[in-house]
C-alpha cells in the first residue's frame, strides 16, 4: 500500500487506499454518535421493548424478539437475562401482574368471553375494526380496554323474541 486518503464527511469517514500496483480500493464507515458505541440496538427496537415491557415479562420478551427477528446490540439472541439487563440498562420498568388491571385493559381471551364468542372471532373483529383493541406488534398480545368491550356488549346484545311463539310473523310499517 503505498497511500491512504481519509475524509470526513457528515458523520462517515470516507477512505481511499491507493495500493502501489495502481488499483484503488474505497471505504466508507459511519462514525460512531458521541457517548455511544458500536454495540447498540435499532430505535426500534428499543421502542418494542418499552412498550412490551408493559403487556408481558421478560421470558415471553425474548421469545417474541426471537421470533420477530430482532437481535441484541451483539447480534445475539434475546435470553430472559438479556431483556432484564436490556431493560435495566435503558429504565424500563418491570412487567408487574396486575398491570392490565390497573390500566383498565383486558387480553383477546376475556374480551371473548364478554362478548361471548370465541376466541377466533374476537380476533377477526379486532382486525376488521369491529372492536377496538391495540397490538404492538404481531405475535404480541392484543389489549381491549375493558370498557370498550362493555359498550360493544350492552349495544349488540341479542334482542328477545317480541313474543314466545316462534310462528308469529312480524309486519314492519314503513
Amino acid at each position: 500500500m503505498s497511500e491512504i486518503v481519509v475524509r470526513i464527511e457528515g458523520g462517515v469517514i470516507k477512505m481511499v487506499l491507493h495500493w502501489q500496483g495502481g488499483d484503488h480500493t474505497a471505504l466508507k464507515l459511519k462514525m460512531n454518535a458521541a457517548g455511544k458505541h458500536r454495540w447498540t440496538v435499532p430505535e426500534d427496537t428499543l421502542t418494542l421493548v418499552r412498550e412490551l415491557a408493559r403487556l408481558m415479562p421478560d421470558r415471553q420478551i425474548a421469545r417474541l424478539l426471537n421470533r420477530a427477528g430482532k437481535p441484541t446490540g451483539r447480534g445475539n439472541g434475546w435470553t430472559q437475562a438479556r431483556v432484564c439487563s436490556f431493560r435495566s440498562h435503558h429504565d424500563i420498568a418491570v412487567h408487574r401482574a396486575r398491570e392490565w388491571a390497573e390500566r383498565g385493559e383486558i387480553t383477546l381471551e376475556a374480551a371473548a368471553q364478554i362478548m361471548d364468542v370465541s376466541m377466533m372471532t374476537a380476533l377477526r373483529m379486532a382486525r376488521l375494526g369491529i372492536i377496538k383493541g391495540r397490538q404492538v406488534c404481531y405475535g404480541a398480545p392484543w389489549a381491549f380496554k375493558a370498557a370498550d368491550i362493555a359498550a360493544y356488549r350492552m349495544q349488540n346484545a341479542p334482542q328477545p323474541p317480541l313474543t314466545a311463539d316462534p310462528a308469529q310473523q312480524r309486519f314492519d310499517f314503513q
